[in-house]
């Protein structure tokens, strides 16, 4: 059950260690923990102190050992209690229990490096053990065995690994010795410091409650809550920015719009204008050119209708000589390019001429004249 248990969570220190939270949390640790009283500071940063069991040919010889450096030492015979009472010697006052280690003769251990392809890190275990018997004269459920990475090399994807194991036999005779004394991990020593591997099997690790992992867990949390607080914060603060950008963006584009309609009827109204402006100059003004007709038109003439369609005047009546009626509208300020509609008959009734005459409308400003009464 343990076995299950360590797996996962191994993978999940592995995802962790490589994560940025992990280097956030040792700064958010250490700013804690230098706005601390000096006594706590040092008391959470003092490592722990740790036991190291070395077996010799007729006991064991022991140590208190902290930040890499020797403080006490002890030399017991191969007597479980008289072993047990020589550990509790060496546990420091007023401390939580020191760390127990196992240290295993060199000799008796296998020790080797493996390189390996980066994508093996999530299931490393599984993999050693699958790759064991080809790695060493063992099969897998013949050791106990740990390992640890010492290097990635993320161009050439792989990763350097350190293996460490020993035959069961070896390190079952030796947890038998010790009884039922509790045990943190099984290790050999490099230049008398344990090396960092354990392979003590899950079911014999001691079970500690640990006082400064329980606070480093509380000040983990208080650190993820604040982070929490403050991306929700930012995360608040921008979307009070985008709904403030996105309102003056509406603004805008409603400043726009109506500037924009303004615009387009004040062009519209312009052009109006200029519109009405241009048909005024271009054309004559009706009341001018009709008393421009009466005043050139002869008296022995007279109009049953006179009518403007488009740019033309359409003149249609009775004259005496209606043959001269284009000599004399040729001569008005209003009117051009005068010309007879079909031909002229007489009218047997009246005894004059019936006539259908047409003209062109001049552009500009049309002034009556006098000429008419010249004509006349």
């Amino acid at each position: 059950m343990l076995e299950l248990i360590q797996k996962p969570l191994r993978r999940l220190k592995q995802r962790y260690e490589k994560s940025g939270f992990a280097q956030f949390l040792t700064w958010w640790r250490s700013e804690l923990l230098a706005a601390m009283p000096p006594a706590w500071r040092e008391w959470l940063a003092a490592e722990r102190a740790m036991v190291t069991l070395a077996p010799k040919v007729d006991g064991w010889h022991l140590q208190r050992v902290r930040n890499g450096r020797v403080e006490a030492e002890a030399e017991t015979g191969n007597d479980r209690d008289e072993l047990v009472q020589q550990v509790e010697r060496l546990r420091p006052d007023q401390e939580q229990p020191p760390q127990q280690v196992l240290l295993l003769p060199p000799e008796r251990t296998l020790r080797r490096r493996l390189t390996l392809p980066l994508a093996a890190e999530e299931h490393l275990a599984s993999v050693l053990a699958f790759e064991m018997d080809r790695q060493t004269p063992f099969r897998a459920d013949q050791i106990y065995f740990d390992h640890r990475i010492h290097k990635r090399d993320q161009t050439a994807r792989t990763m350097l690994v350190e293996l460490l194991a020993v035959p069961r036999p070896v390190l079952d005779q030796m947890l038998q010795s010790v009884g039922s004394l509790p045990l943190d991990a099984a290790d050999v020593a490099t230049g008398g410091v344990p090396s960092g591997f354990n392979l003590l099997p899950a079911e014999r690790r001691a079970r500690r409650v640990d006082k400064r992992l329980r606070l480093n867990l509380i000040l983990g949390v208080s650190a993820a809550a604040l982070l929490s607080l403050v991306m929700f914060q930012s995360l608040a603060l921008r979307e009070q920015a985008i709904e403030r950008l996105t309102e003056e963006k509406d603004l805008a584009r409603n400043a726009a719009m109506q500037s924009s309609e303004l615009k387009r009827q004040l062009r519209d109204a312009i052009e109006g204008a200029n519109f009405l402006a241009k048909k005024k100059s271009e054309q004559a003004v009706t009341v001018d050119v009709v008393a421009e007709v009466t005043r050139l038109v002869p008296d022995d003439t007279w109009l049953e209708r006179l009518s403007f369609v488009g740019n033309q005047l359409q003149l249609q009546g009775q004259s005496a000589r209606a043959d001269k009626l284009i000599g004399i509208l040729t001569k008005s300020t209003c009117l051009e390019k005068p010309q007879f509609q079909g031909i002229i008959q007489p009218d047997g009734a009246t005894g004059k001429e019936r006539f259908n005459l047409v003209a062109d409308l001049k552009t500009g400003v049309c002034h009556g004249t006098d000429t008419a009464a010249g004509a006349r």
